[in-house]
């Protein structure tokens, strides 16, 4: 894919590039647009499960994740790209996080099972992180990586409405796939969500912004629809960081939206949905409930579980603090160990990621994951900070506005959720790198110069300037 320059650090000479990106000297032999393809369309592909879909639709295995993936870390390899992976921290402790779990299997209770669980982390969440920090080197390029996440967004709210199952007390899931469950759908949907509003937020073209706008609607309804109570929680604690980090116009926007919000689930929302979502703790009064009522016995009966697998998880890591149980066995260990059920346990996951690293990889393992969590976040809101004070630089903030409440949602949804090896936190951490480096680059080329004036051109935080009292361009 031909490489066209639009912005004026493409005109900027080469040393200049090396020292503020980090980009090879053969960037003039080697076509970085046909890796980025790649990359871009392995995201697509990941976060759209169309790998799962197309595979449910022919009847048969396509590896098509395999297809773009494997080609787009060949690009990086070859293209020098893993030296901007590392330049940010988020890869280095996401790294070190797998090298960890590979420290642990020795020591594992199951060797066997760890070394699945090892290897498809490398294959999900390190190989995402590497073709994303790796292949994206320019804005906009992350603009285009951003895109491939929100139209993996809209895969997944199709996905939601044309493979919709009834779940255990009319909760919504999918009929199948690694999102098949009520609550990963829901967590799925939170992390991609603000995708979505990125491109209400920036984009210049009101067609994009009149489809992207019903699509969050519609997506939080499915949300809401699982009836997930943790991700209810992400979703509140995620519109609390939005209302803090927007600007007063978007928050005046959110604040009118809200009443219409709330009326459209009074009214679309199933009422058993309602119900569970209020029970957000076993302390609810079980004994009360009739036999008939089903759906309160259930949720009760799930926040007790939950409760107790917490507290294994926490004594599994106190008594294996350095290796843990053994990366992806906290089931079998529960299930082996303990004796809810006669002889065995409830044999089930952690039910809380971080529990679920502590107890399967002790404490270093989990400090590991806290901190690529918190380097994530960090370079984010770094990013955020330097572009909240360039008037022509709004596109940028509000960039790194979006994939920051992806991170929080995501990372409020995963502590009800087993998903410590997933690919979730260190994509975002790719694409932090990624988005952080081309920042630097903007910051530079957008610097506005000496004598000159800032004068709004339109929506999005696009901005040109002239000599004072010039009109706009």
């Amino acid at each position: 894919m031909p490489r066209v320059p639009n912005t004026a650090h493409d005109a900027m000479p080469l040393p200049a590039l090396q020292a503020g990106a980090g980009v090879p000297q053969d960037l003039g032999r080697v076509d970085l647009g046909i890796g980025f393809a790649l990359a871009a369309a392995a995201v697509f592909v990941r976060f759209g499960n169309l790998h799962e879909i197309l595979t449910v639709m022919v009847g048969a295995k396509l590896y098509l994740l395999y297809l773009f993936v494997l080609p787009a870390l060949l690009a990086v390899v070859l293209t020098g790209g893993l030296r901007r992976v590392f330049e940010g921290r988020p890869a280095i402790y996401w790294t070190g996080f797998a090298l960890w779990i590979a420290l642990a299997i020795p020591f594992s209770t199951w060797r066997g099972g760890s070394v699945e669980t090892f290897i498809g982390y490398l294959k999900t969440g390190v190989a995402m992180m590497v073709v994303i920090a790796g292949m994206t080197t320019n804005w906009r390029q992350c603009k285009g990586m951003m895109w491939a996440f929100a139209l993996a967004g809209g895969v997944s709210l199709a996905a939601g409405r044309l493979f919709e199952t009834t779940k255990a007390g009319g909760r919504l899931g999918l009929d199948f796939g690694s999102i098949a469950n009520a609550n990963d759908f829901a967590a799925h949907l939170l992390s991609l969500l603000p995708f979505l509003l990125w491109i209400v937020l920036s984009s210049r073209s009101f067609v994009l912004r009149t489809l992207a706008l019903p699509g969050i609607g519609f997506g939080l309804y499915l949300i809401l629809r699982t009836a997930s109570r943790g991700a209810v929680l992400a979703l509140a604690v995620g519109c609390l960081f939005f209302l803090w980090r927007a600007t007063l116009r978007q928050r005046i926007a959110f604040l009118a939206l809200a009443p219409v919000a709330l009326a459209a689930v009074a009214a679309f929302v199933p009422r058993d949905a309602l119900l569970r979502m209020r029970m957000l703790s076993a302390a609810a009064d079980v004994a009360g409930k009739s036999a008939d009522d089903g759906v309160a016995l259930e949720a009760a009966g799930s926040a007790s579980v939950r409760r107790y697998l917490f507290q294994k998880g926490v004594e599994y890591a106190l008594e294996h603090p350095l290796f843990g149980v053994g990366p992806g066995l906290f089931a079998t260990y529960e299930g082996t160990h303990e004796q809810v059920f006669g002889t065995h346990g409830y044999w089930r996951v952690a039910h809380n990621s971080f529990t679920e690293v502590a107890s399967e990889c002790g404490i270093p393992g989990l400090l590991f994951f806290v901190a690529g969590i918190l380097s994530t976040l960090r370079l984010l809101n770094s990013t955020y900070r330097e572009a909240r004070g360039r008037p022509e630089c709004q596109d940028i903030r509000t960039a790194a506005l979006c994939v920051m409440l992806g991170v929080v949602n995501f990372c409020v949804a995963a502590a009800f959720l087993s998903d410590g090896y997933s690919a979730y936190f260190p994509a975002m951490g790719g694409l932090a790198i990624a988005i952080a480096r081309a920042a630097k680059q903007e910051f530079q080329s957008r610097a506005i110069p000496s004598g000159a004036a800032q004068l709004p051109v339109g929506a999005g935080g696009r901005f040109a300037w002239g000599p004072l009292g010039s009109a706009p361009t």
